[in-house]
């Protein structure tokens, strides 16, 4: 069985009050149990909420792997519980900071003072680190992972886990070209049973955030619709969009395709 569970659906920065509490607050995360073993996408302000699901899993090893190291995707790190335990075993994964030195010496860098008291290396944890090129297929635990470059600024990867039958897409944060779907995606997501999109806006707002690096709820339908997926969930919500803007667009996404959903912050989807 493959369990999706959304720690964290917000884009860019975390949002706290209760406009938010209907969706969610907590920047991106999302966990994917396969059977006893933990998949976790992006480290956001969510994956605090992951750890006790980690802690609880049987298997004391864990599968991060990073759409790209933009702040928001990346701040819940150090308060993932597993990090301070040293039976854990992390295996973290990332395929857009080959220019960057690869993401061992990314948090070395970050993860010290005075940004943080206690030194990335000092973490308890065992962890290994992989760098990749998007397009390289990895294997985990018996799950067989495609991947895809992202158009995002400074880069970013899009996944897609096969497990027992069963393919799970996680493509966020990317800006699609006007009037043609990205060949990439295409690909990755073709037959999938569950595509997590960027949809951090809408088409008639999409003009005025030109080269930021994020798509559309509609464009996020319209892959689906082309690529035979199975679901789709809008994902990386703008944090301009309150609970009162996020049911419009819940009631207008639905309307136009019946496979769309909106992700909620501790939402969970199961497959068989």
């Amino acid at each position: 069985m493959i369990k999706v569970t959304f720690f964290g659906v917000r884009g860019s920065t975390p949002c706290a009050n209760t406009k938010y509490s209907k969706y969610g607050g907590h920047t991106s995360c999302v966990g994917v149990e396969l059977d006893d073993h933990l998949v976790v996408f992006d480290a956001g302000s969510g994956i605090y909420d992951a750890s006790k699901l980690a802690m609880e899993k049987p298997e004391k090893e864990v599968f991060l792997l990073f759409s790209h190291l933009h702040l928001d995707h990346f701040m819940g790190l150090p308060f993932f519980a597993p990090f301070w335990c040293k039976d854990y075993k992390i295996n973290i994964f990332a395929g857009s900071l080959g220019k960057y030195g690869g993401i061992s010496s990314f948090l070395s860098r970050t993860f010290t003072e005075p940004l943080f008291p206690v030194n990335y290396t000092d973490f308890p944890a065992q962890t290994q680190c992989q760098d990749f090129l998007p397009g390289t297929t990895l294997e985990i635990k018996g799950a067989t992972i495609n991947t895809c470059v992202l158009n995002h600024p400074n880069g970013a990867v899009g996944y897609r886990l096969n497990y027992n039958g069963t393919s799970i897409c996680y493509v966020t944060d990317t800006e699609h070209m006007l009037l043609k779907r990205d060949p990439a995606i295409i690909e990755l997501i073709q037959n999938s049973d569950l595509l997590i999109y960027d949809s951090s806006y809408s088409d008639d707002n999409f003009a005025n955030y030109k080269g930021w690096g994020h798509s559309t709820w509609q464009e996020g339908i319209r892959l689906a619709q082309e690529a035979n997926v199975k679901q789709l969930a809008i994902f990386h919500h703008d944090p301009a969009n309150t609970d009162e803007r996020m049911e419009i667009i819940e009631k207008m996404a639905t309307d136009t395709w019946s496979g769309a959903i909106v992700a909620k912050q501790g939402m969970i989807l199961t497959f068989p």
